[in-house]
């Protein structure tokens, strides 16, 4: 099969998927559309956001932007404010009691097909909440998301991930394929083997392995790098339940460093590269296909297929062209 194919195939293999963009308009609308496309007929989907997703121009280039369509009876989620102004004849499903900027959180079902515009919830654990009410209705659930707000494709909301790449993150094409490859890296670190008590797994402070038992620490956060580097004892391993970055890596870079998940990495790619062999994750995100589009919001249009092919050779899933 090629890797159209091989990607739609993976998504119907899926509950909760997230489509995240690397960049603005890096073409994960356009991907979530071409998804739905290849599904309607096959899954009943619903579709929420991150954000707000749909509009017809973009706010800061003030291009036009792809609207998001849905067929009948398909549920998405949206806000009172955008609920106003559809187009689509809907059923309302439910409506929430907490409220966004622009209003309450509505989900409804399409009784035609049309535009909608997609607006989420703004938090991760609001979204978790979402994501589940929505696959006890649906099939399929995918997040439409984006790169800033990575939290929200957790592999503990998101069983399976796209990455949307292209020209609006940069007209160089090395940088392009250098970002993307970084991405990737994150989100495939190796697991760490051993088993942690769920103590520790649950603590919200800093805690260390010395190779016989894990020790909580007072320390709650690693940013505080004084307290971090007055952490006593001779441990060898130690677990960050907060944000890992540059400094805190400067000062545990002799340690095995364990994180719960890629969106806690905010470490240069630099960094990432040298020390990469001493950071696991409890949790690895299964990213199942990446979408390159070659058009960028101020109009250069720039080679996908030579990124598509340094991409593959070092990445093993389906790459594709999502304009094609």
């Amino acid at each position: 099969m090629d890797d159209k194919s091989v990607l739609i195939q993976s998504v119907l293999n899926a509950k909760i998927l997230a489509i995240i963009g690397l960049e603005k308009n890096t073409g994960k609308t356009e991907t979530l559309n071409f998804i739905v496309k290849c599904l309607t007929g096959k899954k009943n989907i619903a579709l929420t956001s991150i954000g707000t997703d749909g509009e017809e121009k973009d706010i800061v280039f003030g291009s036009p932007k792809p609207s998001v369509y849905v067929d009948e009876g398909q549920i998405y989620t949206t806000t009172e404010f955008f609920f106003k102004r559809r187009t689509v004849l809907s059923e309302i499903l439910y409506v929430s009691t907490q409220t966004t900027p622009t209003g309450r959180l509505i989900i409804a079902r399409a009784c035609e097909p049309g535009k909608v515009i997609l607006s989420g919830p703004p938090t991760t654990a609001w979204m978790k909440e979402v994501a589940t009410y929505l696959s006890n209705i649906a099939d399929l659930v995918i997040i439409d998301g984006a790169l800033s707000r990575f939290s929200q494709a957790k592999p503990s909301i998101a069983d399976s991930v796209i990455l949307a790449t292209g020209a609006a993150y940069s007209l160089e094409k090395r940088e392009i394929i250098r970002h993307t490859k970084y991405v990737y890296n994150l989100c495939t670190l190796d697991v760490f083997e051993k088993q942690i008590p769920s103590e520790i797994v649950n603590s919200n402070h800093i805690c260390t392995f010395d190779g016989r038992e894990w020790k909580k620490t007072n320390v709650s956060s690693a940013l505080n790098l004084q307290k971090l580097k007055e952490i006593e004892g001779g441990f060898s391993c130690i677990y960050i339940p907060g944000a890992l970055t540059d400094s805190v890596l400067r000062t545990v870079y002799d340690k095995q460093i364990i994180v719960r998940d890629f969106t806690k990495i905010f470490i240069s790619y630099e960094y990432f590269v040298k020390y990469r062999p001493n950071i696991k994750v409890l949790e690895k995100t299964n990213v199942i296909g990446i979408t390159v589009n070659p058009y960028s919001p101020t109009g250069y249009l720039i080679d996908s297929e030579s990124i598509i092919n340094e991409l593959r050779k070092v990445i093993n899933i389906p790459i594709i062209d999502v304009r094609r």
